[in-house]
């Protein structure tokens, strides 16, 4: 009898953290909803990502509102949009963390 409370324990003591987890994180929600709109105004061939042709519309717009909503992808806050910066849009990323390799 006295090890169901110590099982009912152990149990709770996993499943707290991992509820915890699976709580949406509200800033990632926002970063992918901000990649999808860029995708959505900039690839002109909807094929899902910025084309070399259609990264340059999107770093013209940067340059042209440098403090609007392409301002997150300015991941090294350098006022220019490089290709990591374009290729982490394409990945549906935003600010701060790159992509990992495999």
């Amino acid at each position: 009898m006295k090890s169901i409370p110590l099982l009912l324990t152990a149990a709770l003591a996993f499943a707290l953290p991992i509820s915890l987890h699976a709580a949406k994180d509200p800033a990632k929600k926002e970063a992918r909803k901000a990649a999808k709109q860029a995708i959505a105004q900039y690839d002109k061939n909807a094929n899902g990502t910025i084309d070399a042709d259609e990264a340059d519309a999107l770093k013209k717009a940067f340059d042209a509102d440098k403090t609007g909503p392409l301002k997150p992808f300015d991941r090294n806050a350098d006022g220019k949009l490089d290709d990591s910066e374009i290729t982490a849009i394409k990945a549906g990323k935003k600010g701060g963390k790159k992509k990992k390799k495999a």
